[in-house]
């Protein structure tokens, strides 16, 4: 027995030592990875920068700088989710990162397969960059868009983000020439643009109806709502965008029917394909809608399905919304606790406006926490009692329990959720987050303004809420019970 103790001592220190060096060398790696990633993503976001700021005309190259915003937003998010999430976990609310929370987030990152993905993540982000040597080389043949300096927290709020993509092929689709041989009157080409309510349509389309390449093809651009296209006798009374109603040459007709669910009538789509305005050669029509049984009778040359950002990408702008000015790297903490609330908006562009203007108002982790718990008990409810998130029922109008910062007794409802034009009609004054923070308490069945996009169109949207005491234990269960068959 004393001949095998000393070896079996001396076996297991070696593996012990063996095992200490393995685990240094692959903390090693991780580090190595992590600042490799930092360097990569410096260099493709001043060549997505770069891109952005000058016109590019050229499909190739359009299609090479969407790559690169997807690796950028992709690598971003990963690197974002590495560097904060062991905050996530630790007890001190520190906002400065500390050299045992990097050794801690190291070691947990070794631990997992965290440390394969980091690398996959690197290696792709480097042949990304290789493969940009002749993109960066023929970008400096086209001409600089001229621009002012910016903000970029106060440019988020006053541009559309993330729709690049979805421009340049709607834009593709109306600039292309006609069919050989399809003369005047052979119809105008068709676009059908379809997402579920609030993903877009309409800003898309308005962003698109003010491209100057878009208007210098077309000699008017003509707006229809459902009213316009049941009765197409008086042309005088539609939205004109660009030119005008005696304007000669081809037209492109954007046909909104976003607030409809009820689908399009064969005769009022032939009464629009053979107007005057659509007969023209090289005329457009684009038709926005919530689903594709609205507009199941209209033949289209394509369709687009708008879907809410990638979490990745929804990511990216939810930080600049959150932290304004402020660098989230000074913020480990606060910064993790915003990647959970920006999971939790499952990509709604009002809800990261909503949620980004109490966070910026109030710095602070525990109060930030208290937003997080918030949402989440918010949606665990829902989803016990209805089987659904609660955004996709508020995208369908159905009644929905919020949540409040103040401690309160009332119930707060929502009723339903809906679009107002602030030149047409009064805006509501109280704002819907004065309403959750508790700064203002109304009583009764209320109107709120939850958010005046500064985007054309530049609609407001408004929820109508009830702020109640709670009823008796009989009247709740029938209430639910109503909720529940409105739901279904």
């Amino acid at each position: 027995m004393e001949t095998f103790l000393p070896a079996i001592l001396s076996d297991l220190l070696g593996r012990s030592i063996s095992y200490l060096v393995q685990r240094y060398r692959q903390q090693s790696t991780v580090q190595d990875d992590l600042e490799k990633l930092r360097l990569a993503l410096v260099r493709v976001h001043v060549t997505v920068e770069e891109a952005e700021a000058r016109h590019i005309t050229n499909k190739a190259m359009l299609r090479q700088l969407d790559v690169l915003r997807e690796a950028m937003y992709s690598g971003y998010h990963m690197l974002d989710a590495l560097t904060y999430r062991a905050h996530a976990d630790g007890a001190s609310f520190s906002f400065a990162p500390s050299r045992l929370n990097a050794a801690k987030r190291l070691r947990l990152l070794a631990a997992d397969e965290g440390a394969a993905e980091l690398r996959r993540t690197v290696d792709s982000l480097g042949r990304t960059i290789a493969d940009m040597r002749e993109f960066v080389v023929f970008l400096k043949g086209y001409p600089r868009i001229s621009t002012q300096p910016y903000s970029m927290h106060l440019l988020l709020d006053k541009l559309m983000f993330g729709r690049q993509k979805e421009v340049e092929q709607v834009v593709g689709f109306l600039l292309q020439p006609d069919v050989c041989g399809a003369g005047a009157g052979a119809g105008a080409g068709v676009l059908h643009i379809v997402g579920v309510a609030r993903v877009g349509k309409s800003t898309l389309v308005e962003h698109v109806c003010h491209d100057e390449r878009v208007r210098g093809r077309f000699s008017s651009i003509v707006c229809l709502s459902r009213e316009d296209l049941e009765d197409m006798g008086d042309h005088r009374a539609l939205t004109v965008k660009h030119g005008s109603h005696a304007s000669h040459g081809s037209s492109l007709v954007v046909v909104d029917l976003a607030e409809d669910e009820e689908p399009v009538g064969d005769g009022a789509w032939r009464r629009l394909r053979s107007s005057a305005m659509c007969r023209a050669r090289g005329s457009r029509i684009i038709v926005t809608s919530r689903s594709p049984e609205t507009v199941r009778g209209i033949p289209a040359a394509r369709a687009i399905e708008l879907k809410f950002l990638r979490d990745d990408v929804y990511w990216y702008f939810f930080k600049v919304l959150a932290f304004g000015s402020a660098n989230p790297d000074d913020h480990p903490r606060l910064a993790s606790i915003a990647m959970d609330i920006s999971a939790e908006q499952k990509g709604g562009f009002i809800g990261a406006t909503i949620a980004s203007s109490l966070m910026r108002a109030n710095p602070d982790a525990h109060y930030w926490t208290l937003i997080l718990k918030n949402m989440r008990e918010y949606t665990r409810k829902h989803r016990a009692m209805f089987g659904k998130h609660p955004h996709d029922l508020l995208r369908n109008n159905h009644p929905v329990y919020l949540w409040r910062l103040a401690e309160s007794s009332k119930i707060f409802l929502c009723h339903g959720f809906y679009t107002a034009c602030p030149a047409k009609q009064e805006i509501p004054r109280v704002t819907f987050q004065e309403v959750l923070s508790g700064r203002v308490t109304p009583r009764g069945r209320f109107e709120v303004l939850a958010w005046t996009s500064q985007i054309p169109p530049c609609r407001s949207y408004l929820m109508s809420c009830s702020l109640d005491t709670p009823p008796g234990p009989h009247r709740v269960l029938d209430r639910k019970k109503r909720l529940r068959q409105l739901v279904t």
